[in-house]
């Protein structure tokens, strides 16, 4: 079943190709706006993440999360490719106490896994408007990933008002095997999105959350940014074998609202370091069982998250 969303994946990517020359693209996060036909360009970031414990409200159980995450990127003619693997790590403490796991004192999981595979085609119509379509794949599992795909496509229309000032309307489809299909809307604000002094900022307004963030250079390379956003995984595809109750090849979400500060240093050889410290709020776990009705949400006590992050670009 590994190669489920791979074959899957292969297949969306190759008829979009085929379309590429009557279509108009975008990939989702961290594509370059201003980009140059015929020009090759790559970058690759990875991050570590460590959250420390968090206490079960209403039990004396505690969670510390750990992982890391990667995102590669490759451009070339328009058009984008990405991939993405993420790797989160679950320690617990007092697990057999927990009023969702089946009398027990085996933990209720221990790692999750995610690969995401991303295909973008760009295109410039003036020096105002570009408008961009995407399409992605991911799977999010502990270990079986049959039923664990997620999908989503899109069309991206971005209106550049100024230097300082940048739209952007997002309409999406994501389809995903835990709950089926729902269309999305996103709107996107950035002002001085380019600049390398002083202020700059972004906001965004969804249908599932608002998120915004400002910075401010103190030099070109060293910069500070405020932010506040939702956070968590994707939708968890469970283990056939899982030991929380009625959930046999369901489904789990771990969802928080994060507010923090991050400090960048762009470094001379085209690299970006980043270190960030944020405060995790109203955080669940929503569990969905197998037949896709939403079963329950635990709720758990907020808590403290350090992560570092490098980006490179070639």
């Amino acid at each position: 079943m590994k190669n489920c969303l791979f074959e899957k994946s292969v297949f969306l990517l190759s008829s979009i190709v085929s379309l590429s020359t009557s279509w108009v693209a975008y990939a989702d996060v961290g594509v370059n706006r201003h980009h140059k036909d015929n020009h090759a360009e790559g970058s690759i970031e990875i991050e570590y993440f460590n959250a420390g414990d968090s206490k079960s409200s209403t039990e004396n159980a505690k969670v510390g999360t750990d992982g890391i995450l990667i995102e590669a990127e490759y451009e070339t003619n328009n058009m984008v490719f990405t991939f993405g693997y993420e790797k989160w790590n679950y320690n617990w403490k007092n697990s057999e106490i927990l009023s969702f796991v089946s009398n027990t004192a085996a933990d209720p999981w221990s790692t999750f896994t995610t690969l995401q595979l991303g295909f973008a085609y760009e295109h410039e119509i003036n020096d105002q408007w570009e408008l961009n379509y995407y399409i992605e794949a991911e799977s999010s599992y502990e270990k079986e990933t049959s039923g664990s795909n997620e999908y989503e496509m899109g069309v991206d229309f971005t209106y550049e008002a100024s230097k300082a000032w940048i739209f952007t309307l997002n309409t999406n489809y994501e389809y995903l095997d835990a709950e089926g299909g729902e269309l999305g809307v996103d709107f996107g604000i950035e002002w001085n999105h380019d600049k390398k002094e002083g202020w700059s900022g972004e906001f965004e307004i969804s249908t599932e959350f608002p998120e915004t963030s400002l910075t401010y250079h103190f030099i070109e390379e060293f910069s500070t940014t405020i932010f506040y956003n939702e956070s968590g995984t994707n939708t968890i595809r469970l283990s056939d074998s899982t030991v929380v109750t009625a959930m046999q090849g369901g489904y789990l979400e771990d969802e928080y609202n994060s507010f923090g500060v991050q400090f960048n240093y762009e470094l001379a050889d085209e690299g970006y370091l980043s270190l960030s410290i944020q405060r995790n709020m109203n955080r669940q776990f929503s569990f969905t069982d197998s037949s896709g009705a939403e079963a329950s949400t635990y709720k758990i006590d907020d808590g403290t998250e350090l992560s570092i992050m490098y980006s490179y670009t070639f």
